[in-house]
């Protein structure tokens, strides 16, 4: 059997110690949408700042760079090292492109428009939201100008979250699905309307956290490599294989904004808890894009979770529970 390349070695020490620390910054962002004390706001954000500058300079140093280059001219690679390399140095060359102090400026102007934006939700008020989403705008205009494009500004972030993917090629598919949607809503809203008020009464919290906590379990979610809790808006982190955490809110009025969010968030984390563990830290490791991820998570709760098959499972467990719901 081939052995690992010495040079290859070198790249998954300094991969996967970014890694670490970007994991770290990760623990500290669930830790602020969970159970931050809210004074603590401030000094957070300059500790995810901090992170992010650090390992921001260990994946754009001329050391890994050089490193990078080098592994990219070795012929006696094996195919899944080959692969990591390939996206390790395009990432290269595109973080490259922003320096440490912006990084982090970024960094901290998404710690303050978290902040703002939970101030503004809850008071109701766009208004106090507003000044920070502008500075963050502008923020990602200047991060499209530093990366290059060459058709529109969006292409360069694009390319973040879907490789290759321009505003070209989404355009004309969504003029697609624009003139598809209104025949079918109007269909819908013509159609007899099924009532949904069983979803509108009074759930008590603890019952139906217990509720999700046991879909969770049936849809497969590893409680041993993950955890639900409470937050303002439900998500997903992960900061290995191994460690899956979701999130999920209650309305003690309305049973389908816990359920739809459990299911949501629990196929994000089947799809994260499924990566493999041996590529911690690599390409190869991570979710191959956001639009993969999201219909994994689409897939559950839509597919699945308002499905005929998973009520007829759920109904008498759901009944008894809910007694009122019957």
């Amino acid at each position: 059997m081939q052995d690992t390349n010495p040079l290859y070695t070198t790249y998954l020490t300094v991969t996967q110690k970014a890694a670490d620390i970007n994991y770290a910054s990760a623990v500290l962002g669930w830790d602020q949408e969970t159970y931050m004390p809210p004074k603590g706001a401030e000094a957070r954000g300059r500790q995810l700042a901090t992170l992010a500058s650090m390992a921001h300079q260990l994946l754009t140093g001329t050391y890994y760079g050089a490193l990078l280059h080098s592994l990219s001219e070795q012929e006696y690679l094996f195919d899944t090292e080959k692969s990591n390399v390939a996206h390790s140095l395009d990432d290269y060359e595109k973080n490259s492109k922003l320096s440490p102090e912006f990084v982090e400026e970024m960094s901290m102007q998404t710690s303050e428009c978290f902040n703002a934006w939970i101030a503004a939700r809850k008071q109701n008020d766009f208004s106090v939201f507003a000044p920070s989403l502008a500075k963050m705008i502008a923020l990602k205009r200047k991060q499209a100008e530093l990366y290059g494009y060459t058709c529109h500004p969006y292409d360069a972030l694009l390319d973040d979250y879907e490789k290759g993917i321009t505003v070209a090629t989404l355009d004309p598919l969504f003029q697609g699905i624009k003139e598809q949607l209104p025949p079918i809503l109007d269909k819908i809203k013509a159609a007899k309307q099924v009532s949904n008020g069983c979803f509108h009464q009074h759930f008590p919290k603890e019952k139906q956290w217990n509720f999700g906590i046991d879909v969770l379990k049936r849809m497969g979610y590893d409680f041993e490599a993950g955890r639900q809790d409470y937050s303002e808006h439900p998500f997903t982190t992960s900061f290995a294989a191994t460690d899956v955490r979701i999130t999920t809110r209650v309305d003690e009025n309305n049973f389908a904004s816990m359920l739809w969010s459990c299911i949501h968030e629990g196929g994000h984390a089947l799809y994260e808890q499924g990566l493999p563990e041996n590529q911690y830290g690599l390409p190869l490791g991570s979710p191959v894009s956001l639009g993969i991820h999201e219909s994994q998570s689409r897939f559950w709760e839509n597919c699945i979770g308002r499905g005929r098959a998973f009520w007829e499972f759920f109904l008498s467990a759901t009944t008894s529970l809910f007694p009122r719901t019957a």
